[in-house]
């Protein structure tokens, strides 16, 4: 019998191991090209339908004029005394009376167009953010002034403007869509423990209307699988977009998770402010959200992160009103924390919740 020393050994050790890296490597090779190749013939027989005619007039053609008239920082309006404000709104009538003639319409992006130059889009979506915090300063302003009813309009115009540039957007457009929403949700958030009863109430009609009429989430996929058929079409390496899909994908969960965060957000301030109108009402919080339908609301609004009601528990003297916040648990309550990393961790999310 032949005597193999420690070194011939390891060699033979070493030389099999390095066949078995070298064979699954080229069956990874092999598996992703073949992918790739899948996916091609995929993405070109399965072409998504044709996305319906712009709305003409396009509202969201006057908020391009809008954001190429705006004049000044809104960015830094948090840090502007009265009369610099002031200054700043009334610089901006014309942007501002433009962005609420594109609210009165119907608004779409312009896919086609924004598909042929992203830069270009880009740099809109930039301009279309100024726009929402130059309605965010106008609602300012009006708290300054003790007008509480014209800073709740303004606030809930900025949410609506989110709403409405991503309409016929793609991932990326709604992102900043939800920016947008964001800009006006947190002012008005903190302002509607101020609002009187009146007041309450017709912030509570607007909102559920913007809820109402909200994209959802399947049609920004819809249009986002336009945009990579484009791509595609326009010599997108096959290869490329297969081997990036991992990290598409993760984009993707943390872009739907955003989005489902704002409508959550607008939910449950759409019922905090009708809680706090009957009990004015009334005299007392309702047993169950069902009492508010169909005199203060049309219908108990869905928590995104479960498909199921807003988790409502009626206390004392107050309520608890919440959703089952990114982990999808009723934690009972227990409000949502986020480490050092920013990673969520378990908890619920309240209609003032922080982010």
């Amino acid at each position: 019998m032949p005597i193999v020393d420690g070194t011939g050994g390891s060699a033979m050790l070493r030389f099999r191991m390095s066949r078995k890296v070298a064979i699954r490597l080229v069956a990874l090779i092999a598996l992703v090209i073949a992918l790739s190749l899948l996916a091609l013939i995929f993405l070109r027989l399965a072409s998504p339908p044709a996305p319906a005619p712009l709305p003409n007039p396009n509202g969201y053609d006057d908020f391009r004029t809008a954001a190429a008239q705006l004049v000044g920082d809104p960015g830094n309006a948090s840090t502007l005394d009265h009369d610099s404000l002031q200054a700043l709104v009334s610089t901006n009538a014309e942007s501002l009376r433009l962005v609420r003639l594109g609210l009165s319409r119907q608004c779409a992006l312009p896919a086609d167009s924004a598909m042929a130059n992203v830069p270009g889009m880009l740099s809109q979506l930039a301009d279309e953010k100024r726009l929402a915090q130059l309605l965010a300063a106008e609602g300012r302003l009006a708290e300054m002034d003790n007008r509480a009813a014209d800073a709740a309009r303004s606030y809930v115009d900025a949410i609506r403007f989110g709403n409405e540039i991503s309409r016929g957007g793609f991932i990326i457009v709604r992102l900043v869509g939800v920016a947008c929403e964001a800009i006006g949700q947190q002012p008005l958030t903190k302002l509607a423990p101020k609002l009187n009863p009146a007041e309450a109430r017709q912030v509570m009609i607007d909102l559920e209307k913007v809820d109402q009429m909200g994209v959802t989430w399947a049609e920004i996929l819809r249009n986002e699988n336009r945009f990579a058929h484009y791509q595609l079409g326009k010599g997108l390496n096959p290869f490329v977009w297969v081997v990036t899909r991992p990290q598409a994908w993760r984009a993707r969960r943390v872009a739907e998770t955003r989005h489902k965060r704002i409508v959550a957000h607008l939910r449950l301030l759409t019922l905090e402010l009708a809680l706090r109108v009957y009990q004015a009402g009334q005299g007392r919080a309702p047993a169950s959200l069902d009492q508010l339908i169909p005199q203060y609301l049309q219908r108990v609004p869905t928590d995104p992160f479960s498909g199921k009601p807003l988790i409502y528990r009626p206390q004392p003297t107050r309520w608890l009103l919440y959703s089952v916040g990114e982990d999808a648990v009723d934690d009972g309550g227990k409000p949502v924390v986020r480490s050092v990393s920013g990673k969520v961790t378990k908890g619920d999310i309240f209609y003032d919740s922080p982010y």
